[in-house]
């Protein structure tokens, strides 16, 4: 692949990038966050998916609102009685379902596999988000002095590495730059 090349990818990969971030948060913060719909349905089915994954594990759990009065969808599960994280609009994966979709939608690749891979990669990611939230309850639970850096840093880590190992497993069987540098 020549030199040229890759610069017109990368130039490509950029206006992309630039044109759907300005797309997003137009829509995040024009539409989607005022309306709050989708941050409360998300943020829902976040806390139902922890809840679940707790009981599986064999804990006592409830959910209960930060503050009914202030629109927030953000909710408290608790362990035994116990508040052990609060799952906020922030926290539901919403940003991290775009951000995965944004990495397919920049690079070039057959429309066929990127509606196949998008439903899959977010459904993933929902899933990564709710085993970090179950992650974080025990953490909180029994090592409240590792939370905020787990929260913050360790967590986190590991659901963009996921997010990117995805990207990076499209590109490399699916989009059509994968295929011209794997023969390369």
């Amino acid at each position: 692949m020549g030199n040229n090349n890759v610069q017109s990818i990368l130039k490509s990969f950029a206006i992309r990038a630039v044109i759907l971030l300005v797309g997003w948060m137009t829509a995040y913060h024009g539409f989607i966050k005022p309306d709050g719909r989708a941050n409360e349905w998300l943020t829902t089915k976040v806390v139902q998916g922890t809840r679940v994954g707790l009981t599986l594990l064999g804990y006592d759990t409830s959910h209960g609102w930060k503050d009914e009065d202030s629109g927030d969808s953000a909710r408290y599960i608790y362990i035994d009685g116990q508040p052990v994280v609060l799952v906020a609009d922030p926290c539901n994966g919403l940003e991290l379902m775009a951000l995965f979709i944004g990495f397919l939608l920049c690079f070039p690749g057959p429309w066929k596999y990127k509606l196949i891979i998008i439903p899959i990669g977010t459904v993933v990611v929902f899933l990564i988000n709710v085993i970090r939230e179950i992650i974080l309850a025990l953490n909180y639970k029994y090592f409240q002095e590792t939370f905020d850096f787990n929260h913050k840093y360790t967590y986190v880590f590991f659901v963009y590495l996921t997010i990117f190992l995805m990207w990076r497993y499209w590109l490399n069987r699916y989009s059509s730059i994968g295929k011209k540098v794997s023969h390369a």
